[in-house]
């Protein structure tokens, strides 16, 4: 029975090891590991350390990070860029905000960057028109070389009383007014004929037949000015020893409408304003902002935690449910042999004093 119980315990001891021996070649595995990560960054002496953890924790086995190696820096240039700036204004700021995306020499660009800043304008002089119309001149008429105008500054609201001279006259439109007349005063009524400035006119004559002869009299041009009817207005006077007569032409005038423009340098006032910052750049850039960035490739070597080795053996056992139960059997088995080899030894004490008397005898 010894015999046995040295036996099994003898195999018992073989056999653990083999198994703990797998177990431990199982768990083993890689005393360190190497982790690679891309990244961007706008630090060119950036380590990649902060991309990475100071743990990792791989089947249930912690791993400590010891060091952190840089490879493949590239250098990423932004692309075009188109800095926007707008005038100071006064209002809705949507109004005024910048477009998120523009167009330039067949490029796109996209708005990256918007900031709204409050400021105070200086006083400055900005060249300012403003237009009046004028509707009806004739051709007689003249039209002012210098006016008052309000000029207004649409962005910062501010409106100013000024004058300013004339720069340009557009005209509009052309056409006939038929609300055209004025005065004829005829001498010499009481002789056979009257003279109209140096063209003497038989008093037998109608005044229409000699309407041309009036106009030139006033120095009208035909081609602006018709007479369409003249007729006698009140009796006949005496006038400084003449007998006058007055008379009322009527007809039409070839007027315009004129388009006037009066412009000049303006000095606006100060005033509280706001104005736009942006950023655009081209729409097909790998580099979407306004600074280079440093594109790198980090590896990273952990190694394993020998501080947590036992523990780590625990989470793998406990994962690994075969070999678990192999070692409770080898578990099981030792505490039966262990028992049985102590009953042994009991009965083997128990038996002793027996074989003494026995030999007693014998001598």
């Amino acid at each position: 029975m010894k015999n046995k119980l040295k036996k099994g315990f003898a195999a018992m001891i073989l056999v653990a090891p083999l198994v703990l021996g797998c177990a431990g070649l199982a768990h083993a595995k890689e005393t360190s590991i190497e982790i690679k990560k891309e990244y961007r960054t706008y630090i060119k002496e950036e380590d990649g350390r902060s991309q990475f953890k100071d743990t990792y924790e791989k089947e249930g086995i912690i791993y400590r990070l010891k060091s952190v190696k840089i490879d493949n820096v590239e250098e990423v240039y932004p692309g075009d860029i188109i800095i926007y700036d707008s005038d100071p204004f006064v209002g809705d700021p949507e109004v005024y905000a910048p477009k998120e995306e523009i167009t330039k020499e067949g490029k796109k660009y996209r708005l990256i960057t918007s900031k709204l800043t409050k400021i105070v304008t200086e006083e400055t002089s900005k060249y300012s028109e403003a237009p009046i119309i004028y509707k009806g001149v004739e051709y007689i008429d003249s039209l002012p070389e210098i006016v008052v105008v309000k000029v207004i500054n649409e962005d910062l609201k501010q409106e100013i009383q000024v004058k300013l001279p004339a720069v340009d006259y557009k005209e509009s439109s052309t056409y006939w007014d038929y609300n055209f007349s004025f005065p004829i005063t005829v001498t010499g009524y009481d002789s056979d004929s009257y003279m109209l400035g140096e063209t003497e006119i038989s008093n037998n004559s109608p005044l229409i037949d000699h309407a041309n002869e009036f106009l030139n009299y006033l120095n009208l041009p035909s081609q602006y000015y018709e007479i369409t009817k003249i007729e006698w207005d009140g009796e006949p006077e005496l006038k400084a020893g003449e007998m006058t007569r007055n008379a009322i032409a009527s007809g039409r005038k070839l007027v315009k409408d004129i388009n006037g423009v009066y412009g000049g340098d303006v000095t606006f006032p100060s005033i509280g304003a706001n104005v736009y910052h942006g950023t655009y750049i081209d729409e097909k850039a790998e580099n979407q902002t306004e600074k280079i960035i440093y594109k790198k490739e980090a590896t990273a070597t952990y190694e394993r935690d020998g501080r947590k080795g036992f523990w780590d053996f625990l989470k793998w056992l406990l994962s690994n449910p075969i070999t678990l139960a192999i070692l409770l059997f080898l578990l099981l088995i030792a505490i039966i042999l262990l028992i049985l080899a102590k009953k042994s030894m009991k009965r083997k004490k128990n038996k002793s004093p027996e074989i003494e008397e026995e030999e007693d005898e014998e001598i």
